[in-house]
Parts: structure tokens; sequence; C-alpha cells
């Protein structure tokens, strides 16, 4: 039986270039234009797959979703995102609605649609439940939906990003088995992979290149370059800032989901960013580390970001302060800041001089090259900490609208 495949889109000339294309591969194909004639359609036709450009406006894709969910003709259906959106909020509301998979209209489009509505016309019947997901890899039984750790300051200069790697290598030692990947999404510079020393080619600049059809999750398990001695898989910065301006941040929350469908944990650095990129991914964070130096006007900043967050829907809860007193002995108390920030901080790391350095110069965590000494000790306490909270957290999905 040829697999039934029903298109909504307000574009006359896309619904006749997709049916052309999708009868000339063997399907059936049946069309509306909106999203009330769509429903009817649905119903009518029973068609297998969905393929739909969100952006109709006779309903609200979440509405027209629902009444799909709970119609047992439909409730199983796949529904892919044929679209030009390309903000990555608006990207990311269309996969927390529950599509199976996005696919943006452009140049290489149509091989990559073809070939989901293959693999879907194969997997049929397709459960509701595995459709509902927050994911295109919403149909793999291994998925593991990974706790999200992402780091952040208000002011630069904090040491941000080696607490960021020394911590997910921390973590790695409490849990040998667990998969981590690290992101840098620092920009336009990103320095984690001088840390780690890691030279290569494969970058975040260089995965948001990729098709969609390239850009697997078996790919990334694949070709991330693993550090064994920090205990976890890297996608590195953007090499250069000229770069940085071939970065497609329409893909990016793409990206993310799709290793936190593989990995275990994830840990973004995203530097001191509150951008339009870095606002869904922080409010989903299952942990916010929130790093700060000690003097007054770093301390300052810092509440003032909390209070922007909370005002987004950030809780409290996923917040995990850290204190690194990165350039001396001198400036606020802990009990200081606390009070100032009305929040209990779980721990701070120690001035340790040009430690860190010579750690991140020589590429070696902080914790293997000075074990025995009290940076290493709270190092590892903090990791801990962060370790014990992250399981009583629940993943979420990116809250609509987090911009």
């Amino acid at each position: 039986m040829a697999t039934r495949v029903l298109i909504i889109d307000k574009d006359a000339a896309t619904i006749n270039y997709l049916t052309y294309e999708l009868k000339k591969a063997g399907l059936e194909v049946s069309s509306a234009a909106g999203g009330k004639e769509g429903l009817i359609a649905a119903w009518r036709d029973r068609p297998h797959v969905i393929v739909l450009d969100p952006t109709f406006t006779d309903m609200s894709v979440q509405d027209f979703v629902a009444k799909l969910r709970s119609d047992g003709r439909t409730a199983g259906k796949p529904i892919i995102a044929f679209s030009s959106l390309r903000d990555p909020v608006e990207i990311q509301q269309i996969i927390e609605v529950g599509f199976a998979n996005y696919f943006t209209k452009e140049g290489d489009a149509l091989p990559l649609l073809l070939a989901a509505l293959q693999d879907a016309s194969a997997q049929r019947p397709a459960s509701s439940a595995a459709v509902a997901s927050t994911s295109p890899r919403a149909t793999r039984k291994d998925r593991k939906d990974a706790k999200l750790v992402v780091f952040l300051s208000a002011k630069g200069g904090t040491g941000t990003s080696s607490l960021c790697v020394n911590l997910a290598a921390s973590l790695g030692d409490l849990e040998p088995d667990a998969k981590i990947a690290v992101v840098d999404l620092v920009l336009p510079l990103g320095s984690l992979a001088g840390i780690v020393g890691y030279e290569g080619p494969l970058n975040i600049v260089e995965a948001t290149r990729m098709t969609m059809a390239e850009a697997t999750p078996e790919y990334f398990a694949e070709s991330l370059p693993e550090f064994k001695l920090w205990n976890f898989q890297l996608l590195a910065g953007c090499p250069d800032p000229e770069e940085s301006n071939d970065l497609d941040i329409a893909r990016v929350p793409v990206i993310l989901n799709t290793l936190r469908g593989i990995f275990d944990y994830v840990f973004v650095d995203l530097g001191r960013s509150l951008s339009r990129i870095a606002m869904p991914i922080i409010l989903v964070a299952d942990q916010l580390a929130l790093v700060m130096s000690v003097d007054p006007g770093t301390v300052d900043l810092t509440g003032r970001v909390i209070a922007f967050l909370e005002g987004k829907g950030m809780e409290r809860e996923q917040l995990f302060p850290i204190i690194n007193r990165a350039v001396g002995l001198e400036g606020m108390t802990k009990r200081d800041i606390e009070k100032v920030l009305g929040l209990e901080i779980p721990g701070s790391y120690p001035f340790t001089e040009a430690n860190f350095s010579l750690a991140n110069n020589q590429h070696v965590p902080m914790q293997h090259k000075f074990p025995g000494e009290v940076a290493a000790i709270a190092m590892r306490e903090l990791a801990e900490a962060m370790h014990k909270n992250l399981k009583k957290r629940t993943t979420q999905p990116i809250r609509v609208g987090s911009n």
C-alpha cells in the first residue's frame, strides 16, 4: 500500500511542487490550505503522515495538533514541519508541540523530506506517545533526555569556561558510565577547544552547516572528539570571530536537542550571553551554573541577571550559583553575597594563583593536575553538589515563548 501524505500549506506553489514530487516518488497525496481544512482532510483521508507549514492563520498550530491527538483516527500520525521559519525560538515551539521532524524550505530539503516520509512509512503505525516527544529523535527507543547544565556569567573574566569543563570532568569521575557532551556556545570566539587541546575541524559553525540528514544522532555520537582524561566529548566553539558570522542560529537548538537524546549530560558554555540564541537554552536548563567573582560590581550584576531570568520564568531551583575567586583573596564573603542575592550558594572555588592557567595550558583537568590541593577538593565538592541537584530535576522541554 502506498504511503498517504497530507500536505497543509497556505502557499499554493508549495502544495503544487510537493504534490508533483511526492507523487513522482510513488506516494499518495492530498492537500489543504489551512488548519481547519487540514483537520477535515486528515479525518476524511486518514493519511499515514502529515506534512505542514505551521504558519497557517485560521487556528493555532497547538490547537491543530491537540485536535489531531484527541481523535482516534489521527492520534498516532507523525507530523512533519516543512517551513521557512528560521528563528530558533519559533522552531523550538514547533518541536515542543510534538512534531516528528522539522525541515527548512531550502535547496536540499526535498530529499531529506522524502527520506523522512519513507522512514515514517517503514515504521507505521506510529504511536502517539512517540510522536508527541519534544525532539526530532522521538521515535528512538534509546532516547536519554540528557540533563542540561548551562554555564553563564554576568560579567566577563570570571573563569566560566574553565569551571565548565572542569566540573564536567569531575561529574564524569563521579559517574564513570555517564556519557557527557560539552558544547561551546561562547560567541564570537570559543575557548574550550584550547583548554582541552582540540585542534580538529568540527565545531558549532560546521555542525549548523550540515543538513539534518548529515547531522544525525549517530554522527554526533561517533564524530564528536572524545577526551578520556576529561570524561566528555566536545562540540567546539567558533575558531575565529569571522566564522561566527556563518553560524545558522536556527539549527543550534535542534542540534542541542539531538545531543540531549544520546548523552546523559550536556554541558553548555554560554559565557556572558543573554541573546536570543542563549535564552531558550537558559530557561530549559536543569541547572544554570551562574559564575561570579566576589567584587560588589559583579555581585550586583549577577543579582540583576537573576531578577531578569526569573521575570522570564526561570525557577530558583534551576540556579546553581558558584563563587570563583579568580583574581585574589579580597572581596565579599560567601555569606555577604548570599544576603545580597537572597539565595544559598552551594560552594565556591578558591583562589589558585597561576595553577588554573597552568592546568589549562597543559590541557589537563585541575583535579588531575593538582589532585591533593584544596582547589581540587573544592572542585569535587562542587561537582557532588551539582550531581545531587541534577538527580532531583525532571527534564523539561523548551518553554513556549522563552525569548
